[in-house]
C-alpha cells in the first residue's frame, strides 16, 4: 500500500482522512478464510458505491468465514459510507481484535474517528488506534503522520516531531510534513526554526492553502501571528489563495486592531468579484470600524439588495444612518429591520430612540415597552420608557417608571436627570434641583446635568454659579448643545458682549441634529452586527 501522504491530491491533511477500502497482500499468521475471489468482488461492489450488494455478499461470507478480519474489516467500510458510526467502529474493533495491529482497519479506524472529530473522545479515540498500530510496526507510515497531526492539534509538539522524524526522507521534504513541523516549532517556542520551516513550506513542491491554513491556529496560539500572514501572503503570491486566506489574513489583522490592512484583505479576495451578502456585511463592518461610514453604506447596500429579507442587515444599515445624521433613511431601514423580525428586543429599542431623536416620543413609548418586556431584568429599557413618556409629556408616567430605576447603578445618573426635568417641568425647581445634584453625584461628566442645574441657578438670579456649572458641562464635551444653548442664555442675561458668537455656536450645532437618540444608544452601546 502507498502512503495515503504521497497519494493525497490536495496535499492537505484532511484529504488523507478517508475510509479506504484494502485487500492484505500478506496474510501472515491472521486466520484468512474468504477467498481472494470474493473480497476482490466486495471491495468492487464497495468502490463502485454497491453497498447494497457488497453487504449483501459479506453476509453471506461471514457465515462461512466468520472469524476473517478482512470481511470486518470491509463491513465497517460499508458502514460507515451509509453513516452508521458506531457498527462501523464496532466492525473495525473487531477485525483489530482477530487481528492485533492490522493496519487496514487500524487506518479505517482512526480515520472514521478523524471523520467525526465532533464526537467527544473521537480524536483521542484516533490517536490511540495510530498508537496501537505504532506498537506493531513502528515505522509505518501512515500511522505515523497521522499520529504526528493529532499530537499537534493536542499541543505534544515534542512527540509530533518524534513521528515526523520517522517518515522516509522524501516525505520529510512533502509540503504537509513542513507544515507540521513548522506547526511543531512554533509551538515549542524555537522562533529561528518556525521561521526556517515556513520558508522551506513556502517553497515546497505540491504546497497547497490546507497545508498552511491547518497550522494558522496553532502560530497564532504561540503568538507567531507575523509568521502566519507571511505564509498566507505566500500562498497569494503562489497563486494558492482561495478566499478562506483572505479571510485568515483580515482575522489577523483585524484582532491585532489593524483594521485598514484587515479591510483591504478582504476588498483582495476573490470572493469581491461575485460577494454574498454576508461577506459584504463583513467588509462594511471593518470600514463602520475605520470610521469610513460612507463606505460601510455602500457595501451594505449590496449586501441588502442581495438579500432584502435579511434583518440584520437593514438593522446595521440603519445604525450606520444615524451615524450620518441620515434620520429618515435611519427611521426606514429600522422599522424594515423590526418588520422582519419584531420580537428582537434591540431592534425595537433602537427604533425607538430614533423615534425619541425625531420628536416622535408617541410612536417609541410602544417599542420601548417591547425590549422592556423582553428584557424585564435589564433596567435600561425602563429608563427609555420613561424618557419617553417625558419627551410625549406624561409627566405622571415618566415619574412612575424613572423612580423604579433611579436606584439601580446602570440607570441611576440618567434616571436622576430625567426625575429632575420632569420635575422642572412640574414647576418643582427644589425638587429638581435635588435631582440634577444626585445626578452630577453619580456621573460628574454627565453635560445635561449640569446644564440643566444652571438653568434653575439662572432662574434664581445666580449667574456666577451657573457659569460655574456651565463650565463643567462644556469642560466636558464643549459641543454639547444644551450646555452651548444655556450658556446663550446666560450672555444674552447678562448683557455678556459674547453672545452674539454664541448664537452663530448654537445655530451651528443646531444644524447638527437631536442629541437625545444618542443619549438613549449610549445607555445601552447598541452594536450593529
Amino acid at each position: 500500500m502507498k502512503s495515503a501522504i504521497c497519494d493525497r491530491k490536495t496535499g492537505s491533511i484532511a484529504a488523507a482522512v478517508c475510509l479506504t477500502v484494502f485487500l492484505m497482500d500478506s496474510p501472515g499468521a491472521f486466520q484468512m478464510e474468504a477467498s481472494v475471489e470474493q473480497l476482490s468482488r466486495i471491495q468492487q461492489q464497495i468502490r463502485s458505491g454497491d453497498l447494497t450488494s457488497a453487504s449483501n455478499e459479506l453476509d453471506q461470507a461471514m457465515q462461512v468465514s466468520p472469524s476473517d478480519p478482512r470481511l470486518f474489516n470491509f463491513r465497517g467500510v460499508v458502514e460507515a459510507k451509509n453513516g452508521q458510526f458506531d457498527r462501523a467502529a464496532a466492525s473495525f474493533r473487531k477485525a483489530i481484535t482477530l487481528a492485533p495491529g492490522f493496519p487496514d482497519a487500524c487506518l479505517n479506524l482512526g480515520r472514521l474517528y478523524q471523520e467525526h472529530a465532533q464526537r467527544p473522545g473521537a480524536l483521542d479515540n484516533a490517536l490511540r488506534t495510530y498508537l496501537e498500530l505504532l506498537a506493531k510496526d513502528p515505522g509505518h507510515v501512515e500511522a505515523n503522520y497521522q499520529a504526528a497531526s493529532l499530537l499537534t492539534r493536542r499541543g505534544s509538539y515534542s512527540a509530533a516531531l518524534q513521528h515526523l522524524s520517522r517518515l522516509p526522507a522524501e516525505l520529510q521534504q512533502h509540503a504537509a510534513t513542513r507544515a507540521l513541523r513548522c506547526a511543531n516549532m512554533a509551538g515549542l517556542g524555537r522562533k529561528a526554526q518556525t521561521e526556517t520551516s515556513a520558508s522551506e513550506l513556502l517553497s515546497a513542491p505540491g504546497l497547497t492553502e490546507t497545508d498552511v491554513v491547518s497550522i494558522v491556529p496553532v502560530l497564532l496560539a504561540n503568538h507567531d501571528d507575523d509568521v502566519a500572514v507571511r505564509l498566507l501572503l505566500g500562498l497569494q503570491t503562489r497563486s494558492l489563495a482561495s478566499a478562506a486566506t483572505f479571510h485568515h489574513l483580515a482575522t489577523i489583522h483585524e484582532k491585532k486592531g489593524r483594521i485598514r490592512e484587515a479591510r483591504a484583505a478582504l476588498e483582495s479576495s476573490p470572493e469581491m468579484l461575485n460577494p454574498s451578502a454576508g461577506f459584504l456585511s463583513r467588509v462594511a463592518q471593518l470600514a463602520y470600524e475605520a470610521k469610513d461610514l460612507e463606505g460601510a453604506l455602500g457595501y451594505l447596500a449590496r449586501a441588502r439588495t442581495l438579500e432584502p429579507e435579511n434583518s440584520s442587515i437593514h438593522f446595521f444599515f440603519g445604525i450606520v444612518c444615524i451615524d450620518l445624521k441620515l434620520p429618515p433613511e435611519a427611521r426606514a431601514s429600522l422599522l424594515e429591520a423590526v418588520r422582519l423580525q419584531p420580537e428582537n428586543p434591540f431592534y425595537n429599542y433602537t427604533l425607538g430612540a430614533i423615534l425619541v431623536g425625531q420628536k416622535n416620543p408617541d410612536e417609541a413609548i410602544g417599542y420601548f415597552r417591547k425590549y422592556r418586556d423582553a428584557r424585564p431584568r435589564d433596567p435600561r429599557g425602563a429608563f427609555a420608557l420613561g424618557v419617553a413618556y417625558f419627551e410625549a409629556y406624561e409627566l405622571d408616567a415618566a415619574r412612575q417608571v424613572l423612580e423604579s430605576v433611579a436606584n439601580n447603578p446602570e440607570t441611576r445618573s440618567g434616571a436622576q436627570l430625567y426625575l429632575g426635568r420632569v420635575a422642572l417641568s412640574s414647576n418643582q425647581p427644589d425638587a429638581a434641583a435635588s435631582h440634577f445634584l444626585k445626578a452630577i453625584q453619580v456621573n460628574p461628566k454627565l453635560p445635561d446635568a449640569h446644564a440643566e442645574l444652571a438653568l434653575i441657578r439662572m432662574r434664581r438670579g445666580d449667574y456666577a454659579l451657573a457659569q460655574k456649572d456651565l463650565a463643567c458641562a462644556l469642560a466636558v464635551s464643549p459641543d454639547h448643545y444644551l450646555s452651548n444653548l444655556r450658556l446663550l442664555m446666560l450672555y444674552e442675561r447678562t448683557r455678556d458682549p459674547r453672545a452674539a458668537g454664541q448664537k452663530r455656536r448654537v445655530d451651528q450645532l443646531r444644524e447638527r441634529g437631536e442629541e437625545k437618540e444618542r443619549l438613549l444608544l449610549r445607555s445601552l452601546d447598541i452594536r450593529p452586527y
